[in-house]
């Protein structure tokens, strides 16, 4: 059986970290909620037009409906052991419509 949402992210947000003594240190990525998606490469033709257009995207990242996502957020995604991180490049899109599947056009930091 194929799942339809393989991998697992972390959506983070920029915050005050925490310095561990009860206080807040400095600013950096405070994870803000993890959820199941689905995490493909572009084709080569849709990253040469997203270049062109000066919007460079390297995967689209689907996921099950969430609100609460920011254009200031990024993606913290670790595959075979290694963490890479996405920064969305649109506004979440609708899947078909009805609320259920959202997806993230994304560039690689």
């Amino acid at each position: 059986m194929i799942k339809e949402f393989p991998h697992e992210i972390t959506f983070q947000k920029e915050g005050k970290v925490p310095d561990g003594g009860g206080g807040r240190k400095s600013t950096g990525w405070i994870d803000e909620f993890t959820t199941e998606a689905f995490v493909c490469p572009v084709s080569s033709k849709e990253r040469y037009l997203a270049q062109q257009a000066q919007t460079p995207v390297d995967y689209n990242v689907f996921y099950p409906y969430q609100e609460g996502v920011k254009s200031s957020m990024r993606i913290k995604w670790t595959e075979k052991g290694v963490t890479k991180y996405l920064n969305p490049k649109s506004k979440p899109i609708d899947q078909g419509g009805l609320g259920e599947i959202l997806m993230l056009k994304c560039e690689e930091l």
